[in-house]
């Protein structure tokens, strides 16, 4: 897809949808924009049709209906699989409770019978008698022996299982942050780095950079060698850009060819270096075609550098980044530019 259109689009989506949102009362955070975004796009089918049947219905579609509408058409797997690890808590836990009250029942009878060979006992009691108590008194502690024994194998049990579920669970939450195809976070985790961010204390008075970045011409890469291919220069052109960031630094496939780099304390300028870097790593590397084995031609990626404004929404953050990046690809592409926020500049000309 062209750039120009890319952007043009995307501007004409977020005109219509923030309108539908303030309508409805809808806070303009990502899942929320996700889902109207989406419909205005008409890029997803099953959520267009449900939105437009509350809607039709003069239903209120508020926080809470947006928010129901993102888990089911964007999170609808991860939900599954979430529902079951509960369902196997649940089981857990009707297990563990059957087996204390089991044990509970069999300490009770063991005290029982502790009391009746008590009661049995006497001064002037004979060896027989003496004999039956004590075969009594060892046959319950055996019953209470074996019974917590059972116990202590199914507490054993329990620790596994629940450790499996622990490590299902970190799972399913790593996968709904990360790209399947580059293993880089996704959008997803992306505004998960970004919301931690805003959080922390301690890089309040830090500044902080983002980088985006998109494939030049990858639509002509698609439609000449197909697919396939396409997926293996995003690959490459990730492990490019995993490679270079580290530390606090993320990156991640923001969708399509378009890639972004959040940069914790760090200044404008040294993130203009590292796009800088990142541009120069891709255009150095080689792509050869798997059928002919012949070097195709040269891959590169435009980029657009912005800093990042205390108190700003990230969406207008990443909008002035990708008007940058507009720029790189109408300046020639291969190239890095930088968008100042107005209040630099306001600074500057002062």
């Amino acid at each position: 897809m062209d750039q120009k259109t890319t952007f043009e689009q995307a501007s004409e989506r977020l005109r219509q949808a923030l309108p539908l949102m303030a309508r409805n009362r809808v806070p303009i955070v990502p899942p929320n924009y996700a889902v109207w975004y989406e419909y205005v796009a008409g890029s997803n089918a099953a959520l267009s049709e449900a939105l437009d049947r509350i809607l039709s219905a003069g239903e209120a579609v508020d926080e809470a209906a947006t928010l129901q509408l993102y888990r089911q058409y964007f999170d609808g797997a991860d939900a599954s699989r979430a529902e079951a690890a509960q369902r196997t808590v649940k089981k857990l836990i009707e297990a563990l409770t059957e087996s204390v009250e089991t044990a509970g029942s069999e300490v009770h009878r063991y005290g029982q019978s502790l009391q009746d060979c008590a009661a049995q006992l006497s001064d002037d009691m004979g060896a027989e008698d003496l004999r039956s108590v004590v075969t009594g008194l060892m046959e319950s502690t055996q019953q209470m022996r074996e019974g917590n024994t059972a116990l202590q194998a199914h507490l054993a049990e329990s620790r596994r299982e629940t450790e499996r579920l622990r490590e299902e669970l970190q799972q399913v939450r790593m996968e709904a942050r990360h790209d399947p195809l580059t293993g880089l976070a996704n959008r997803a985790g992306f505004n998960d780095r970004v919301r931690e961010l805003a959080a922390d204390a301690e890089a309040a008075g830090q500044t902080h950079s983002l980088v985006m970045a998109d494939i030049d011409k990858f639509k002509s890469i698609n439609d000449t060698y197909g697919h396939l291919f396409g997926d293996k220069i995003i690959k490459v052109v990730a492990k490019a850009f995993a490679n270079l960031t580290k530390g606090k630094d993320l990156a991640a496939r923001f969708g399509g060819e378009e890639f972004v780099v959040l940069l914790p304390d760090t200044s404008l300028e040294d993130a203009r270096a590292l796009a800088e870097n990142i541009r120069a790593s891709i255009e150095r590397g080689r792509v050869y075609n798997p059928k002919t084995g012949e070097e195709i031609r040269r891959v590169t990626i435009s980029l657009g550098v912005t800093e990042l404004v205390a108190g700003e929404a990230i969406e207008a953050t990443v909008e002035r980044a990708d008007e940058a990046l507009y720029r790189a690809k109408t300046n020639g592409r291969n190239r890095v530019e930088v968008g100042v926020p107005s209040s630099a500049l306001a600074a500057a000309a002062g």
